[in-house]
């Protein structure tokens, strides 16, 4: 397969901050009509920004629930009373953080949003407990007017251009994590196996070029697994942009490609880009270069912590991701992870809704929540508590910014695109670049989309989403590890998704962003 990705020249972060009042957003109008507005907090909480401190005295005591997709750490208790110690001195609040398994942390979300149960902080995404659909079931509430007030320091950190991504009809609906918010996809490989065969990571621009190298593993180490894949990859999400395609959802088939300016939406599935990737799986499947139980797997970890895997599977790539995941390939010596990449940074919609922290129409102090979210990008301190718990206790200072893990440590989230501003991290690894001025560089380069801060409103066409999903979860995880053969499979799989309502989907999501644009 060739490689197809973006075309572009890098550009500036200040480009991007000159069509930021270009961009908008498109969603219905429904609102949160029970929830407290969002310009008249509660009546407890009157500390003007930047304040907390000397006004804490001032506020009624309140404790904050933030809910979070994360493992659950038995020290995760002593952590959050530590940080309790600086935010109950700070703003007069104490914070019961709830880690929620990843895989029930939707469903989690649901029943609550439901059961009108008191929250304050929820994490949402384009991933798990979707943004938008939550935004138009009235479960967050607008957070416009408190951003302004009592986010001054999360202003100061979110690229400008980013926002517009995040709002739905002009308003502000979550607060964007502070992260590399463009998408770099690649592979990370093993380099002590790029030497041993005589390899070098400039050598790949394209997932073909990989082909020799991962053959001559298989031949060569027979105990190992040349390249990781699951049947529940997220393609577009991570690899997308390489092929020259951006998506709106998972399981949304209907895409468009980054270099057309009409912006026309095609099936994902009937793009021969698509379809060249899916040949691409296909013979690597048969050549023993992906696993054979592949399409069934639910958890490779123990696998990846064995050193098995030789390539990493499809991934972005960011300033820290060898340092990061060097344990997956059985060490942590980042010297000997590769990060290769297959085309530019890409900043859209997709990436950078990608992570967010929204607040729910049930909190009791929406005020202090955003305080208290405020001090996550201002207070390192407090965000490398959540990140990595208690010095001396979960982990040692090597020198002011650079840490090493306790052994068997209790406590050990690590997800500092999660929540807050990650670029206040400590370093886990010498190898690791300082995120200033790694991270805002990469932002910086980002190609941003021609629609960024377009949303799409499914309303119209839940039914059709429903069951195009179904269709696309009975075919995925075949096609994606290469056991399904897509010449034969593919048509059998755009047969059922034009029968699920495929083409009302595309129609609806073409006349939506037709609109949009014609409002620019």
């Amino acid at each position: 397969m060739k490689r197809k990705g973006l075309k572009f020249g890098t550009v500036s972060l200040a480009l991007m901050l000159s069509v930021s009042s270009l961009l908008g957003a498109c969603s219905n109008d429904k609102k949160s009509e029970s929830s407290p507005s969002a310009s008249s907090p509660a009546a407890n909480t009157e500390t003007p920004a930047g304040n907390e401190s000397s006004a804490a005295s001032d506020l009624k005591p309140y404790e904050i629930t933030w809910y979070l997709p994360q493992n659950v750490f038995p020290d995760a208790k002593l952590v959050q009373d530590a940080m309790s110690k600086i935010t109950k001195e700070k703003i007069n609040a104490t914070l019961d953080i709830k880690l929620v398994d990843w895989g029930t942390y939707d469903q989690k979300m649901q029943a609550i949003a439901a059961s009108g149960e008191k929250a304050d902080l929820i994490f949402t995404s384009n991933w798990t407990n979707d943004y938008l659909t939550n935004v138009n079931k009235g479960a967050f509430l607008d957070v416009t007017d408190l951003l302004q007030q009592y986010g001054q320091d999360i202003l100061k950190q979110v690229p400008p251009a980013a926002w517009d991504a995040a709002k739905v009809q002009g308003k502000l609906y979550a607060i964007i994590n502070t992260q590399v918010l463009a998408r770099t996809p690649g592979v990370l490989i093993n380099k002590d196996y790029m030497d041993k065969y005589g390899y070098t990571a400039d050598q790949f621009k394209s997932l073909a070029d990989l082909t020799p190298f991962l053959e001559k593993v298989k031949a060569g180490d027979p105990d190992k697994y040349p390249f990781s894949l699951k049947g529940d990859v997220d393609i577009m999400n991570n690899y997308g942009s390489a092929m020259g395609l951006e998506s709106f959802s998972s399981k949304n088939p209907g895409v468009v490609r980054i270099d057309d300016d009409a912006t026309q939406v095609v099936n994902l599935y009937e793009t021969q880009e698509f379809a060249d990737l899916l040949k691409q799986m296909h013979e690597w499947y048969q050549k023993g270069i992906i696993r054979k139980d592949a399409a069934t797997l639910k958890d490779v970890s123990s696998d990846e912590l064995a050193g098995k895997y030789i390539s990493s599977t499809f991934t972005v790539i960011n300033p820290d991701s060898a340092a990061s995941q060097a344990p997956k390939f059985g060490g942590g010596d980042a010297t000997k992870v590769a990060a290769v990449e297959f085309s530019e940074p890409y900043m859209s919609t997709g990436s950078i809704i990608a992570t967010m922290t929204a607040i729910s129409r049930t909190s009791k102090d929406p005020a202090r929540a955003m305080m208290f979210y405020n001090l996550m990008y201002s207070d390192p301190e407090l965000f490398n508590l959540m990140s990595y718990g208690i010095e001396g206790t979960h982990y040692t200072k090597v020198s002011d910014d650079l840490i090493k893990k306790t052994d068997n440590a209790g406590y050990w989230v690590d997800s500092g695109w999660e929540y807050g501003n990650m670029f206040n991290s400590y370093r886990t690894s010498e190898t690791q670049p300082k995120w200033y001025p790694a991270g805002p560089d990469k932002n910086a380069a980002a190609i941003p989309s021609k629609l960024l801060g377009f949303s799409f409103d499914p309303s119209n066409v839940k039914s059709e989403l429903a069951q195009t999903a179904s269709v696309v979860d009975e075919f995925y995880a075949g096609l994606i590890t290469g056991i399904a053969d897509p010449d034969t499979t593919l048509p059998k799989m755009n047969a059922k998704l034009k029968k699920a309502g495929l083409d009302r989907i595309i129609s609806e999501m073409q006349s939506q962003i037709d609109a949009w644009k014609a409002t620019k």
